[in-house]
């Protein structure tokens, strides 16, 4: 969508507006990563409970998922990734940071954002009793093996798929509107418009591209 202009199918529908006051950088991610994140804590990280962020191949997904765990009240929020830069970015969120990918413990919710196979499995076997894991990635290779002797005996739950951004836009931007949360913080390239090609070659964490100054989107739309 990195055009002046694009045809939304069924806009009435699939266009949800954004409240006032929100700033453009915070939820320029949020018909996207932002809300991928969101479908996989929200529902199950509200008033307790432990989540652990498997992080570095969906980088900012991840990242917004240890923040948006923390803000919406878990009791502990564990983020495994080997990038020291991202490290801090979760820590600064209040979640713990951790280089690597061996939890100690098992969590009540996982989110796998490394996007390899061996993630998803150490994902599934982190699991508690009960637990549910999302999978954000996706998996090329065929025959992707998972621990189902294990899931059965745990009654774990596994969730794999495309998010479904529309149904939870409404939610998460009330969230965002009503609690600040900074999402912001996991961008690590603002990016002016024309210079796309040469900003999305850098493979940072998270790119948004920005026209100078940055829009104000208050009474405007964000697209799902």
């Amino acid at each position: 969508m990195i055009a002046d202009r694009i045809r939304v199918p069924f806009a009435d529908h699939m266009l949800v507006p954004v409240p006032d006051g929100i700033p453009a950088a915070r939820v320029a991610a949020a018909s996207d990563n932002l809300a991928d994140a969101w479908r996989a804590v929200a529902p199950l990280a509200r008033d307790g409970g432990t989540v652990l962020i498997l992080g570095g191949g969906a980088k900012s997904i991840g990242l917004y998922a240890a923040g948006l765990a923390v803000a919406l009240g878990a009791d502990l929020v564990d983020y495994f990734d080997d990038d020291p830069a991202r490290r801090r970015i979760a820590e600064s969120f209040g979640a713990r940071a951790h280089a690597g990918s061996r939890p100690r413990r098992a969590y009540d919710v996982v989110v796998e954002a490394i996007s390899r196979a061996g993630g998803l499995r150490t994902a599934l076997r982190s699991l508690a009793p009960g637990g549910v894991c999302t999978a954000v990635g996706y998996y090329l290779a065929t025959g992707t093996r998972l621990p189902l002797m294990r899931m059965y005996a745990t009654d774990a739950t596994l969730r794999v798929g495309v998010s479904h951004a529309r149904a939870n836009l409404p939610a998460l931007l009330d969230f965002v509107h009503r609690t600040g949360f900074p999402a912001e913080r996991v961008t690590t390239l603002t990016a002016d418009w024309d210079d796309a090609p040469t900003a999305y070659a850098a493979k940072t964490t998270k790119l948004i591209l920005a026209r100078d100054p940055l829009p104000d989107l208050r009474g405007s739309q964000t697209i799902s």
